[in-house]
């Protein structure tokens, strides 16, 4: 571990997302995670509800259409009511995008379909947060207990107790990652809703 990727505090909320995208995040194909709200205000600056998280891969609503990128991992054979959480991620770059034509100059830095992304983008009204994230692939994963707070369609699950901080690997390089927050910050509309 480098002084600049310091490893966060140990780590209580995990995010459900798809499997394909918690893989691509995981393996350092994707930096970004796009969000239709979930975004606090404090003092008036914009912030997601926690800004470091695991990731909870989930196959609800994930459909093969919905990726571009067709190395979509199935299931991996577990332990019954467990569930592997593959890394976790901090949130670096938060921005708001109010023109559907800005996304695609992030197109290659993540696994959803344009059709996807445009969906999320128009869904009640135009726009959609981009949170850049630093993340830790973890080997091997922390397997947690799945509880009844786990189910349904829900973006933030509750872990009863945070899972280990080691065996954190960062997924990128800290030039590599410097590089992408930058063009999710130059992406950022003027003004956020």
């Amino acid at each position: 571990m480098t002084a600049e990727q310091p490893i966060p505090p140990p780590c209580p909320i995990a995010f459900k997302e798809w499997a394909g995208v918690c893989s691509a995040l995981a393996d350092g194909r994707q930096s970004l995670i796009l969000r239709k709200g979930g975004i606090d205000e404090s003092a008036g600056e914009f912030r997601p509800e926690h800004p470091a998280f695991w990731l909870y891969p989930t196959h609800l609503h994930e459909a093969q259409q919905g990726l571009r990128d067709s190395s979509v991992p199935e299931p991996i054979p577990d332990e019954p009511g467990m569930i592997p959480l593959p890394a976790l991620a901090v949130v670096e770059e938060v921005a708001w995008v109010d023109r559907d034509e800005v996304l695609e100059g992030l197109a290659d830095q993540h696994v959803w379909t344009e059709e996807t992304v445009r969906k999320r983008f128009h869904y009640k009204r135009p726009g959609l947060w981009v949170l850049g994230v630093r993340v830790w692939r973890a080997e091997p994963p922390p397997r947690v207990a799945i509880t009844p707070e786990h189910a349904g369609c829900k973006s933030w699950v509750p872990l009863e107790e945070p899972p280990p901080m080691t065996g954190l690997v960062p997924t990128l390089d800290p030039a590599t990652l410097a590089s992408r927050m930058a063009r999710i910050r130059a992406i950022a509309a003027p003004e956020a809703p």
